[in-house]
C-alpha cells in the first residue's frame, strides 16, 4: 500500500486556464460543503492542516491541488449545498466543477463524499451520472461513520448501493477523526495508478 511520504499545495485555481500542469494522474473529492472533505484529504496524508478546513461549511471557494510523493494529485472541489452564497456564485461553482471535469485530462477518479447520517437525494443521483457521462469513475465515499452503530453503517451501505445501483465494495466507509478507512482509499487509489 501506499506509504504517504510528502504531500505539498501547489496551487488554487477559479478556472481552467489556472489549473496546473502536473501530467501526474488526479483523484478529486467532491461533496456538500460539510461532508468533511477538507478532513478526509488531511486524514489521508496524514496530515493535521494541509488542507485548511474552514469553522463554516464553504470556506473551499476554488480548486485546490495537493500533490502525493511527487507522483499523483489531488484536488479539494468546492462543495455545494450548505454554503451561503448567491445564484451568481452557485453558478460559477457549478460551471467551475463542469469545466474542471469536462477539461481535466489527469482526472482519474472522483471520491463523492456524502455524511452517513444524510439521505442521499436526486442532486446526487444526478452528478454522480453526470461524472459518469463524462467517463469519469465515481466512488462513493460516506464520510463521518463514527456517528453511527455497525448495524447503522451496514444498513446505509446496502441502501446506497441500491440507490445509486452499485456493488458495496464500492462505497468506501470513512471517519476522519478515527482513520476509518485510510487503508481503503489508499488502496483504491494505488490500484488505479497501475
Amino acid at each position: 500500500m501506499i506509504t504517504v511520504k510528502k504531500a505539498d499545495f501547489i496551487g488554487a485555481a477559479l478556472s481552467v486556464s489556472q489549473f496546473p500542469q502536473t501530467g501526474k494522474t488526479e483523484f478529486s473529492f467532491f461533496g456538500t460543503s460539510n461532508a468533511g472533505k477538507s478532513s478526509l484529504i488531511n486524514m489521508l496524508v496524514n496530515r493535521k492542516s494541509l488542507v485548511k478546513t474552514g469553522s463554516r461549511p464553504g470556506m473551499t471557494r476554488e480548486v485546490n491541488f495537493f500533490m502525493v510523493n511527487d507522483s499523483f494529485c489531488l484536488a479539494d472541489l468546492p462543495g455545494y449545498g450548505y454554503a451561503r452564497r448567491s445564484a451568481a456564485e452557485t453558478e460559477a461553482f457549478d460551471r467551475l466543477i463542469a469545466e474542471y471535469a469536462e477539461n481535466r485530462a489527469e482526472l482519474r477518479t472522483i471520491f463523492f463524499l456524502i455524511d452517513m447520517r444524510r439521505e442521499p437525494g436526486e442532486r446526487e443521483k444526478n452528478s454522480v451520472a453526470w461524472f459518469e457521462q463524462q467517463n469519469i469513475e465515481v466512488i462513493i465515499v460516506g464520510t463521518k461513520a463514527d456517528k453511527l452503530s455497525k448495524n447503522e453503517i451496514s444498513t446505509t451501505v446496502q441502501k446506497w448501493s441500491s440507490f445509486f445501483q452499485r456493488s458495496p465494495e464500492l462505497i468506501a466507509v470513512t471517519s476522519s477523526t478515527q482513520k476509518t478507512g485510510r487503508d481503503v482509499l489508499l488502496k483504491m487509489i494505488e490500484e488505479r495508478l497501475k
